[in-house]
């Protein structure tokens, strides 16, 4: 449950940040859409509105598994959790944080700079 209002948090704090953003151009988004679009304020914002999304589906899908899972061996349920089940939650807690930021991240690393943000380049742009 942690892990799933930890990816709500980060929706949320997304969700303020553009709001505050919004207020501070002064709903002026066409004329200082490259400048916005291109920095480090909105990658930062676009990394973390991902993040939050990919916890919370991550968390989601793994919490679905071990529900089912669970049900199936209902009537050897214990009040406590194993050892091993222990390890594997905190596994699949790390796993979530760890793959969401991979994905999250590879926009704007170097590696993939060019395949994921080539459209952001205008060329004799007016604006």
């Amino acid at each position: 449950v942690f892990v799933v209002s930890s990816g709500d948090l980060l929706q949320g704090i997304f969700l303020l940040l553009v709001a505050v953003f919004d207020e501070f151009f002064n709903n002026s988004s066409c004329k200082t859409q490259f400048e916005w679009v291109t920095s480090g304020l909105c990658i930062a914002l676009g990394v973390l509105s991902t993040m939050g999304s990919l916890v919370s589906l991550y968390s989601m899908t793994i919490l679905s598994a071990f529900r089912a899972t669970s049900t199936r061996s209902l009537r050897r349920a214990k009040a406590c959790l194993s050892k091993r089940q222990i390890i594997l939650l905190s596994t699949s807690i790390f796993g979530i944080y760890l793959l969401a930021a991979l994905v999250a991240f590879a926009p704007i690393s170097h590696f993939l700079e060019s395949y994921f943000i080539q459209a952001l380049k205008y060329d004799n742009n007016p604006l």
